[in-house]
């Protein structure tokens, strides 16, 4: 982590408390709701997962401008799939799992290592299983 200010550094314990709540979230809403609203919860934790490095890049005031281009392609995505064509959310969830991992070896506002890989893993499981059940296998 460089000089600046890390937001998250002082609140790792919150950071995985919340990142753990997020995927218990995530398994509960599809688990609870019809069908129908796969896409929505898709879109709708998609967005949110956005949000994290913005935060970080805001505190620390490095790397803003990417970090906000980056979430808001994806957040824009998420949307489109949502109410255009499913496949844009897959991709949006996967293409931060690619973020996540470029983010890991240095890429945009520096990151723990442990969340960016867990969040690597989350996204490529997430969008797998979205992408098998959009297929319908």
């Amino acid at each position: 982590m460089s000089q600046a200010i890390s937001f998250f550094q002082r609140r790792q314990k919150q950071l995985a408390l919340v990142a753990s709540l997020y995927v218990v979230f995530l398994i509960l809403f599809h688990w609870q709701l019809p069908p129908v609203h796969v896409w929505l919860i898709a879109a709708f934790f998609s967005i949110i997962m956005n949000f994290t490095y913005m935060t970080e890049a805001y505190a620390r005031q490095e790397y803003l401008k990417l970090e906000v281009l980056v979430a808001c392609v994806l957040i824009l995505a998420s949307v489109l799939g949502a109410v255009v064509w499913p496949l844009f959310v897959i991709a949006a969830i996967f293409g931060h799992g690619v973020w996540d991992i470029f983010k890991h070896y240095g890429a945009g506002v520096p990151f723990f290592s442990w969340y960016t890989l867990s969040c690597f893993t989350v996204d490529t499981l997430y969008s797998g299983a979205l992408l098998v059940y959009w297929i319908g296998l």
